[in-house]
């Protein structure tokens, strides 16, 4: 029975040949690729912690955006409801949804804040 092998040690301790068939490793006491660890850097970076979005949102964008998610998913539950609602509500619902999206593009600047052409490397 072979002693155990622990890698290159087992040659190196015992002076041992390699087995026929297996190829002599050439740097038997020199460090390799596997045995480099990079050094170690004091990293002061703390990633920002994003705040809540609606709170420096302008009140305009922030209804708006109610307005017509709150009516789309209105829309889409209202018929699945066991309410005996009027025939005018889906017309409503989709008023809603149109006053919302009227009240996003109405938020949107007119003009840009640049000069540039967007380009950026």
């Amino acid at each position: 029975m072979a002693p155990p092998r622990d890698g290159n040690n087992y040659y190196r301790r015992r002076n041992a040949q390699p087995p026929s068939g297996r190829p002599v490793p050439k740097n038997l006491g020199q460090r390799g690729p596997r045995d480099y660890s990079p050094p170690e850097l004091e990293d002061d970076f703390r990633p920002p912690n994003p705040g809540n979005p609606v709170a420096g949102a302008k009140p305009g964008v922030v209804i708006g955006a109610l307005l017509a998610v709150l009516g789309i998913v209105a829309l889409v539950v209202h018929p699945f409801l066991p309410l005996d609602l009027p025939g005018w509500t889906t017309a409503a619902l989709i008023g809603v949804i149109i006053l919302g999206i009227v009240v996003l593009f109405m938020q949107m600047p007119s003009k840009r804040a640049g000069t540039d052409d967007g380009a950026q490397v």
